[in-house]
This record gives structure tokens, sequence and C-alpha cells, in this order.
């Protein structure tokens, strides 16, 4: 029955991303490394390191692929200030991986849920605007 749930999350989770658009897809990963740390949090605190280490490791492959995302053509300094505060986040969780202090965990989560917030909260105008520029952009890139 677990494994039926489990492939079930799966299909949901392609579903979802089939039909999201970039906006929502980085929205997805902002959620996705927040309940993967919240998980480790718990796991950690009930000594269950299989379970700490599985959502760690989630949670830090979530933040390197929002670092790959970064697109440092068009926007440099913004794109290296959010690579530097990911590739933090990495360390701060592969260090609570080795220590098992929770209070590191707590710091990633204070640093990345305000930006999780702000990108759910922009507006439509705004969202409708960048994915325009995306196009734009793979439009170009395609004819090159």
């Amino acid at each position: 029955m677990r494994q039926n749930l489990k492939a079930y999350k799966q299909v949901n989770l392609h579903s979802n991303l089939l039909d999201s658009n970039p906006h929502q897809v980085i929205l997805m990963m902002f959620d996705g490394v927040l309940q993967a740390t919240s998980v480790a949090k718990g796991a950690i605190e009930r000594n269950n390191l299989e379970l700490k280490s599985e959502s760690i490791t989630k949670a830090t492959n979530i933040l390197d692929a929002l670092r790959q995302s970064l697109d440092f053509d068009s926007q440099p300094k913004i794109s290296e200030n959010f690579d530097v505060l990911y590739a933090y986040g990495i360390d701060r969780l592969n260090t609570v991986s080795i220590d098992l202090d929770v209070s590191g965990i707590d710091e990633v989560v204070d640093l990345l849920k305000p930006l999780r917030d702000a990108w759910s909260e922009m507006s439509e105008e705004s969202k409708s605007e960048g994915i325009s520029l995306l196009a734009e952009k793979n439009k170009l890139a395609e004819g090159a």
C-alpha cells in the first residue's frame, strides 16, 4: 500500500510540473525545500537518521537545482546574490546533517521563507512579464 501511495505522489508531482509555468515550478521548489527541511528537523528530533539523510539530501538537491536555474546573463548581480544564498543553505544543511543541530535548519528556513512568500505574492502582471521575457529569450536562443 505504501508503495502505491509513493507512486501516486510521484505521478501527481510529474503532472503538476507538466501543467506549471516557470513561476509555479520555482514556487514548488521553494515549498519542496521547506517541506524537506521540516521533515529533516522532525527526523533529527526523533533520532531517525535515515529519514534525516533522505530529507536533507532532497532539500540540498532542490537548492542546487535553484542555483542551476539562475540566469547570470540577464541578471548577473541578482543571480550572484541568490547563488551565494543557495550555496550557504546547502552548506548549512550539510553541517546540520553531521552535527544534528536543528538550529541550522531553522536558520535556512528563516532565510528562504521570506523569498518563498514574496515569490508567492508576486503580482500577476509581474509573473506575466517574466514569462514573456523568458519566452522571448528562448526564442532568441533557438534562432542562434
